[in-house]
């Protein structure tokens, strides 16, 4: 968990506890982790589908995630991952244009370890996500969405949504004015023109001084967390609310 967002975390109480646990976590195989966000927008898979069916020339188009009675639509995030170099520590989304760039920098980086960092390849990155609601908060609309990442690259969900156009609300790094790069590492011009319910700057701008009167941190919890025991290997489940 990172220092920012809320919610559950598992400590070991042995060695050998510990063990068992990072082997799970790193194999993915027996863990399953999912969070909730409010993310700044209206963020409407029916106004992305009908984007991607203009794109391909009105062909029939679907829904990667079925809608049910507590969800109103979904779909995934693929998008890789490297250290931007222009805000190291902080992530971004990896672009050809990007990638290139990072191998220039890194030859005038002057410290050992961000040289470190910042020479690292791309990593491929998948994010699931399902709308809850959408909802108003301080009268600023926002989307309710669970969150399911497939592979754990840090800080993936919060670039991932940045650069739909709908960054987490309260987010000090990839959110309005952060210290990383906005939008995941796009402009804003190809935000603007590669997502169809992207949040106006306006709304960003806005909210951002409704969370510093409210102090209002970061709308990212890990809510839900299933693992085997280390030891016993019994199957369980943790669950806990978020606060917004």
């Amino acid at each position: 968990l990172d220092m920012d967002p809320s919610g559950l975390v598992i400590f070991a109480r042995s060695r050998a506890a510990m063990t068992r646990l990072h082997e799970s976590f790193r194999g993915r195989t027996e863990t399953k982790k999912s969070y909730e966000a409010l993310v700044l927008g209206k963020l409407d898979i029916d106004a992305w589908l009908d984007s991607a069916c203009v794109a391909v020339g009105g062909e029939e188009c679907g829904s990667q995630l079925p809608l049910t009675s507590e969800n109103i639509g979904g779909g995934q995030i693929d998008l890789p991952l490297q250290r931007d170099h222009r805000h190291p520590p902080f992530m971004r989304v990896a672009t050809p244009e990007s990638s290139l760039e990072a191998k220039k920098a890194v030859k005038d980086l002057n410290t050992a370890g961000f040289r470190k960092l910042v020479a690292k390849k791309p990593k491929s990155s998948t994010t699931q996500f399902i709308i809850l609601s959408h909802e108003l908060w301080k009268d600023h609309p926002v989307t309710r969405v669970e969150l399911i990442p497939i592979t754990g690259r840090t800080h993936q969900l919060r670039v991932h949504l940045a650069a739909l156009g709908h960054p987490i609300l309260g987010d000090p790094c990839y959110g309005w004015c952060g210290e990383a790069h906005p939008n995941g590492g796009f402009t804003d011009q190809v935000i603007l023109e590669a997502s169809p319910t992207c949040a106006s700057f306006d709304l960003r701008k806005m909210a951002e001084e409704s969370v510093g009167r409210e102090c209002r941190t970061l709308c990212l919890h890990a809510k839900k967390i299933s693992i085997r025991h280390p030891i016993s290997g019994q199957e369980m489940t943790f669950e806990a609310p978020p606060s917004f």
